[in-house]
């Protein structure tokens, strides 16, 4: 069988009310439902997501696959035929079957959770398990929780031992020229507020004429503001420009910066989150699921065992 590569990332859920357990309840709530069919849970745009299988891992957590499908949705087929142009043909599923769209993975431990595409912030996992625990009649509470990210202690280390040299804050064109993200309706976290500053920086840019206001027609390309401080410059400036990096590295939603360390080195977005990659057997548009749970359970052991589970 061929294999993909795959990246599995470890988070945290973060409950509104104190003292919940998301292993606990989501044993809980599986529990109560014989099927697969009884634990799907419709969502707004008219998909639907069922939990496929779990698999009890003990004293390791609880894993489980889920797959979002629309009812009765054809898929596109390319005809094999040699011709000059072709159009997609479609498909239906039959009568006893609907054909995957997507789907994910994920082990839960306790608040310690191993996510595999389980979309941005593991909300694909966070909105099925919201939507799963009502359905099961459980508190409102328990349905009020956030998957959040755990900032990678090595990223971390290094901003604190090398220091930092500059921090470029990069925000697209289409998204300074939004009203709505001028006007404060971008979220309220440190990077929202962050390029809500770039985006008003650049309307006062492009105010001046016509012709430079053209540019908040663009599609693509970025409005980049760098931040740095000179070698000469106070000790209490340099603290600061760390601190601002750490601030940027540990927010959920930051994605467009560079932070340059002083000994030359850069790091990304994709580098400052807890994260392994994995190579895993392709199957039926998705990956084996077995081989998939048991690269989790390797991962939270070895999570376990450089103590980062209990950090």
């Amino acid at each position: 069988m061929p294999q993909i590569n795959k990246t599995l990332e470890y988070r945290r859920a973060r409950f509104n009310t104190p003292g919940q357990n998301l292993e606990q309840l989501t044993r809980q709530a599986w529990g109560q439902f014989a099927t697969h069919l009884e634990r799907d849970v419709p969502r707004a745009d008219r998909a639907i997501v069922t939990g496929m299988r779990g698999r009890d891992e003990g004293a390791w957590g609880f894993a489980l696959h889920c797959a979002r499908y629309y009812d009765r949705q054809g898929v596109g087929t390319i005809p094999m035929a040699p011709a000059a142009q072709v159009d997609l043909g479609e498909r239906q599923p039959d009568a006893s079957e609907n054909f995957l769209n997507a789907d994910f993975l994920a082990l839960i431990r306790g608040n310690h959770v191993i996510c595999l595409s389980c979309g941005r912030s593991g909300g694909a996992l966070r909105s099925y398990l919201s939507g799963l625990f009502k359905k099961a009649g459980m508190p409102r509470e328990t349905q009020f929780f956030e998957l959040t990210r755990v900032g990678n202690p090595n990223a971390l280390a290094i901003i604190e031992r090398v220091g930092v040299k500059s921090i470029d804050m990069k925000v697209d064109i289409s998204e300074a020229s939004a009203v709505e993200l001028i006007e404060g309706e971008g979220g309220d976290g440190f990077w929202q507020n962050a390029k809500r500053q770039i985006g008003e920086a650049f309307q006062g840019l492009t105010a001046r004429d016509a012709e430079l206001r053209q540019l908040r027609q663009a599609e693509q390309g970025s409005v980049t503001v760098s931040i740095n401080v000179k070698k000469g410059d106070l000790s209490a400036a340099r603290e600061g420009l760390d601190h601002l990096a750490g601030e940027i590295a540990e927010d959920e939603e930051a994605d467009g910066y560079v932070i340059h360390l002083r000994d030359g080195a850069v790091i990304r977005p994709d580098e400052v989150s807890v994260k392994k990659p994995v190579r895993l057997e392709a199957h039926a548009n998705s990956v084996s699921v077995s081989q998939a749970w048991d690269a989790m359970r390797t991962y939270m052991e070895e999570l376990e065992e450089n103590g980062q589970l209990g950090a």
